[in-house]
C-alpha cells in the first residue's frame, strides 16, 4: 500500500523548492531550482515571471517523477516569497518583471506617502508601515512612471504562477495583507489604501482564504508535471508566516526567526492586533491567526556579501568563490574572538533599514576598526551586527500593549544561518533565552504542508502538528555574556546606526 502525500511548492527569492510530505510531515523527496535576480539599476531588483514559473513546473515534474507510483497525491499547496508585485494585462501577460522585496526604487515614494494625511489610518487598517518594500509604494511608483491603466492588474509572483496553472487570478489573505492594500480585520481590499494608490478593485486579484481549494488545472501543464487533473490545489500562504507554522511557533511566547536572504522575527496572535508605533507589521495567516513581526534585508545576504568580498578567491571566470572548508575555517577563527569583537561594530544596513525604524537611506559600516583586528574579528562582528538588527525587531514587540505582559521563552530558527553554531550561540547569548533549531530545515514548506493537510480535513487544527515539534539542537544562553551584550556594546551599536542614516 502506498502513502498519501502532499506536494509543497515553496517559491523563494533565491530558489524554488518542491517537496513531498506524508501525513506525518516526514519529508519524502525534494527538488530545487535557482531563481536569478536582475539588478538593472542601482537599488532595483526584479525577477523574470516566466523564468520562475518554469522553475516551479520543472521542480514539480522532477519530484513527482521520482515518486513511487503506488503513492497517492492528495493535494498541492503553495508557499511564496512576499512583497513582490508585477503588472499584467487583461490576459495575464506580464508587462513588467516581478519586483522583489529587495527593490528600493520606491523609497522616495514611500517617504512622501508617510507624510500623507491618510497614512496613519492606512497603516493601522492594513497592518503595514508605509515603506518601499510594500507593493503599495511600488504600485504608486509604477503609476508615476506611466505603467498603470484601468485594465492593468497588479499581482504577486505567486498569483501569477497560480494563474498560469489554473486560469484564476486570486491572492491569498497573507499575500494580500503584505501589500499595504488589505484591511486585515475585514480581509478585503481597503478602499482608502486603494485610493492612495490610485487603484480600483479591477486592478487587483480576488482575495481568498489561504485554506481555499482550487480545481481546474491547465490540462497540458498537469500532464507535463505528472499531476492527476482532479488533484486539489490549496491556495497556501506567504513563506514568513508559514515558517512560524512549520516550526510549531503558534503561541505568543515563542519567537520565530528566519535568516535566509533577509531576516525576520515573528509571533503568532489570535486577534488582528496592530502596532500603534508602526514599528512592526501584522499579516493574516488564516481565519483564526494573525502574525506580527518585522523584517530586515540585513540577513544571510549580508554574510554572503562579506564572504564574497573579503574572504573569497576569484575563479577563472572572475567570480568570487569560497569553499565549505574555507567557510568552516573562518567560522572557527570568529569563534576564537571574544563577544563584542574587541570593540569592532558592524552596522548591517547595506540596503537600508526596515523594521523598526523604516529608514531606507541608512547605510552600513564598520566602526572601531584597528590594526589588531583580523578576519575572524570582522566575521564575528558581521554576525553580531545581523543579530543586533533582529534583536531590535524583537525589542519592538515590548512597546505593543498586547505584548507588555508576555516574555518570550524560546526562539525557533530556520534559514541558512541556522546551520552556523557560532551564530546560534551569539543569538542565544544576545537574546538571553534558548534557541531551538527544528529537526526539519524547510520551515516554510513544512508549514505549507501543515496548512494543506488542515485544508483537506486531515487534522482538526494546525496546533495538532505543533505538539509533535522535534528539536534538532537546543542552545542555552550564557548569562554573563548576555549581561555584557545588554550594556555598552548595544548602546554603541544604536549610536552607530543613528549616525549611518543619511
Amino acid at each position: 500500500m502506498g502513502n498519501d502525500l502532499i506536494l509543497s511548492i515553496d517559491i523563494g527569492t533565491s530558489a524554488t523548492k518542491a517537496l513531498l510530505f506524508d501525513a506525518d510531515l516526514n519529508q519524502k523527496a525534494i527538488s530545487r531550482r535557482t531563481n536569478p535576480i536582475h539588478t538593472m539599476q542601482n537599488g532595483w531588483s526584479e525577477q523574470d515571471p516566466d523564468n520562475l514559473f518554469n522553475g516551479v513546473l520543472d521542480a514539480m515534474t522532477e519530484v513527482l517523477h521520482a515518486n513511487q507510483p503506488d503513492n497517492h497525491l492528495a493535494g498541492v499547496v503553495f508557499s511564496s516569497q512576499m512583497y513582490s508585485v508585477l503588472a499584467v494585462d487583461p490576459y495575464g501577460k506580464p508587462l513588467t518583471g516581478s519586483i522583489t522585496w529587495l527593490d528600493n526604487r520606491a523609497a522616495e515614494v514611500a517617504f512622501n506617502l508617510r507624510h500623507h494625511p491618510l497614512a496613519a489610518q492606512v497603516c493601522q487598517t492594513t497592518g503595514c508601515p508605509i515603506d518601499a518594500i510594500y507593493p503599495l509604494s511600488k504600485i504608486v511608483w509604477m503609476r508615476e512612471h506611466g505603467q498603470i491603466s484601468s485594465k492593468i492588474r497588479f499581482i504577486s509572483i505567486k498569483d501569477y504562477i497560480l494563474y498560469r496553472l489554473t486560469g484564476r487570478c486570486v491572492a491569498d489573505w497573507t499575500i494580500g495583507s503584505s501589500s499595504g492594500l488589505m484591511d486585515i480585520q475585514r480581509k478585503k481590499w481597503d478602499p482608502t489604501a486603494l485610493s492612495l494608490a490610485g487603484l480600483t478593485l479591477e486592478n487587483l486579484p480576488e482575495l481568498l482564504s489561504p485554506k481555499s481549494i482550487l480545481t481546474g488545472w491547465d490540462q497540458r501543464l498537469a500532464e507535463k508535471a505528472g499531476i492527476p487533473p482532479r488533484t486539489p490545489i490549496i491556495l497556501g500562504s506567504g513563506d514568513g508566516p508559514l515558517a512560524s507554522v512549520g516550526v510549531g511557533a503558534l503561541t505568543s511566547d515563542i519567537l520565530a526567526i528566519n535568516v535566509g536572504t533577509s531576516a525576520a522575527a515573528r509571533c503568532v496572535l489570535t486577534k488582528p492586533t496592530t502596532d500603534p508605533n508602526e514599528h512592526l507589521y501584522t499579516q493574516v495567516l488564516d481565519e483564526e491567526h494573525w502574525v506580527m513581526g518585522g523584517m530586515t534585508s540585513s540577513g544571510g545576504i549580508i554574510y554572503e556579501w562579506f564572504l564574497n568580498e573579503f574572504c573569497s578567491q576569484v575563479n577563472s571566470e572572475g567570480i568570487p568563490t569560497i569553499t565549505s572548508i574555507e567557510r568552516n575555517k573562518l567560522e572557527q577563527l570568529a569563534t576564537e574572538v571574544p563577544p563584542g569583537s574587541d570593540g569592532l561594530i558592524f552596522i548591517p544596513y547595506l540596503s537600508g533599514e526596515q523594521s523598526p525604524d523604516w529608514q531606507p537611506n541608512t547605510r552600513g559600516s564598520f566602526t572601531g576598526l584597528k590594526l589588531g583586528h583580523t578576519r575572524g574579528h570582522l566575521a564575528r562582528s558581521v554576525l553580531e551586527g545581523i543579530t543586533r538588527s533582529i534583536y531590535r525587531i524583537a525589542e519592538a514587540f515590548q512597546t505593543v500593549p498586547v505584548f507588555q505582559d508576555i516574555q518570550f521563552r524560546e526562539i525557533r530558527v530556520t534559514g541558512g544561518l541556522a546551520t552556523s553554531p557560532l551564530w546560534l550561540q551569539i543569538t542565544a547569548d544576545m537574546f538571553g533565552i534558548p534557541v531551538v533549531v527544528p529537526e526539519l530545515a524547510e520551515g516554510s514548506a513544512r508549514g505549507a504542508a501543515i496548512l494543506g493537510w488542515s485544508s483537506l480535513g486531515r487534522l482538526t487544527t494546525m496546533q495538532d502538528y505543533s505538539k509533535s515539534f522535534q528539536a534538532k539542537t537546543r542552545i542555552e544562553p550564557r548569562n554573563e555574556i548576555h549581561a555584557y551584550y545588554q550594556n555598552q556594546p548595544y548602546k554603541e551599536y544604536l549610536d552607530c546606526a543613528r549616525n549611518a542614516r543619511s
